[in-house]
């Protein structure tokens, strides 16, 4: 650490709009390594820790602390005298790695205490604490079979790609450690990271494109309490968003997609796509759509079995208490009508639509792909989907319709959308909040992320890289994220985190039960 120390230059690196939009959420991965070989060796604690600390080096960005700057703006600062340095621990632990491998990894086998945050960030303990700026824990397993590195960093700083970026560079400082490569060390210790946000606006086009309604309603207009979620501290703020219990009641489950299962309906898929040449019907693309037809029928569903509970409750009541007949029918009429939105006009038109939210990465678009950004790259396209395509039975011909959908919300995408984003975020930077807001009043709303590039697997510490990778199991709640299977398999992993009662209908689905397999 003292080598980290002695190379930290000060400086200040002002956040952009897009860090702060996604700031209230973590980025917690698992990596789970497995010591097959009954190495004594095997991942030794010591030069983990030291090559760590070289990584950081790279990424000082981690040590800093938040500066709040006013108007919803924010810095990270890089002080040599008040270093805000990372957590880092390390434990022994009685669970043996083949009883992890045993449960294909589901987190009621992990050691205790192994997660050290949740999905908010938020500050550490006491009154002088502070967010930090990653958090790692380190596991060794029981006769040293395994080990299990846990490592965060909340969204203020980097995105999935920061994220996995710094966690390869490590395993490449342990790498050359571990074997003595001087070019390896080299050539690692040589890498640049770019953590310069100005790097969005210079490489903006001129072109500007319309943004979407439902943007537009999400991050404008008079919304009070976001705004003054936005004025108070990160420290009081996710203090108050960890008080919200985003994740309250949620569950999560991770399934396979198996690259034989994708590539036979694609070919069904493809047969009613409008344009179904290369590059066209992706695998982003297909899982996005069977995706957000799998959730609007799961929500639908529930709807569906609460309705019928409800009115059975009504009917015996009305059975057993005649004179109270009458007022009971009317009383379960109102709320029949609440649960299907059909109160006002308003809640009629919005009970007609999923409120779909597909995050893209602006490197793409505004060609930064080789500069290797850092920094939050993440916009996220919301989008009105008629629930009339969307809850139709899942087959080749109603998923066209919805590829069709989703096809258009990436594609249109390009880097005079992404500017105009931008041009919206940056002329009122209070309005990261708004997000959050909205997606507390959206109910069926579905996030999708697609991770499937990120580099899950890169990571090889001197044994090989991990066996699993996973974040926490409670997230929050109508999210999926689309992941790599481990090499050499070309499978699709997807987690996905929803209220239980829909669920619940997720894992009746037949489709889905045919095309997936559980892994937990």
């Amino acid at each position: 650490m003292d080598e980290f120390v002695s190379t930290v230059e000060n400086q200040v690196i002002g956040l952009h709009p897009l860090d702060t939009q996604a700031a209230f959420l973590n980025i917690p991965y698992h990596f789970f390594f497995g010591n097959d070989d009954k190495k004594d060796d095997f991942m030794p604690s010591d030069v983990i820790r030291l090559s760590f600390y070289r990584a950081l080096k790279q990424f000082p960005i981690l040590a800093g602390y938040l500066r709040p700057e006013g108007q919803g703006q924010t810095s990270v600062v890089i002080d040599r005298d008040d270093l805000n340095m990372p957590e880092y621990v390390e434990s022994l632990s009685d669970t043996h790695y083949e009883t992890l491998r045993e449960s294909n990894f589901h987190h009621s086998s992990w050691p205790k205490g192994l997660t050290r945050v949740g999905a908010i960030t938020m500050a550490a303990p006491g009154p002088a604490g502070r967010i930090k700026l990653a958090n790692v824990h380190v596991v060794r397993l029981r006769d040293n079979s395994g080990v299990i590195i846990f490592i965060n960093i909340p969204h203020y700083v980097v995105d999935g790609t920061g994220f996995f970026s710094f966690v390869e560079l490590w395993g490449k400082h342990c790498l050359a450690e571990r074997t003595g490569d001087r070019q390896l060390a080299q050539q690692t210790s040589q890498l640049e990271y770019c953590f310069d946000r100005s790097i969005i606006a210079r490489h903006l086009p001129v072109e500007r494109k319309p943004l979407d309604s439902e943007t537009l309603r999400v991050y404008t207009g008079f919304k009070p309490i976001a705004d003054w979620i936005a004025w108070l501290s990160p420290n009081t703020r996710s203090r108050l968003l960890n008080k919200a219990k985003f994740n309250s009641g949620v569950v999560s489950h991770t399934f396979r997609v198996s690259r034989q299962a994708l590539e036979m309906l694609r070919k069904e898929v493809s047969e009613y796509v409008a344009d179904s040449s290369d590059g066209k019907l992706t695998d982003r693309y297909l899982l996005a759509a069977i995706l957000s037809k799998l959730i609007a029928r799961a929500h639908r569903n529930r709807r569906d079995q609460e309705s019928v509970s409800v009115a059975g409750w009504l009917f015996g009541a009305a059975c057993s208490v005649v004179g109270a007949a009458v007022g009971l029918v009317k009383y379960g009429v109102r709320l029949l009508c609440c649960s299907s939105n059909c109160d006002s006009s308003a809640k009629r038109d919005s009970s007609k639509y999923q409120s779909l939210n597909l995050l893209d990465d602006v490197r793409h678009g505004l060609g930064l792909v080789d500069k290797q950004y850092m920094g939050n790259g993440l916009i996220p396209h919301n989008s009105l989907c008629p629930l009339d395509v969307l809850e139709t039975p899942i087959d080749p011909r109603s998923l066209a319709k919805a590829v069709d959908m989703v096809r258009s919300i990436y594609e249109n995408a390009d880097a005079a959308l992404v500017a105009s984003f931008v041009d919206l975020l940056s002329s009122n930077p209070k309005s990261f909040t708004r997000p959050m807001i909205y997606m507390s009043t959206q109910p069926e709303l579905l996030v999708v992320t697609c991770e499937m590039e990120f580099k899950l697997y890169a990571s090889d510490f001197g044994n090989g890289p991990p066996e699993w990778v996973c974040t926490i199991p409670s997230f929050v709640a109508n999210f999926v994220g689309l992941l790599p299977s481990p090499p050499p398999s070309t499978d699709v992993i997807a987690n996905i985190i929803l209220k239980a009662p829909v669920m619940k209908q997720v894992l009746r689905d037949e489709f889905w039960r045919d095309f997936t397999q559980i892994v937990y």
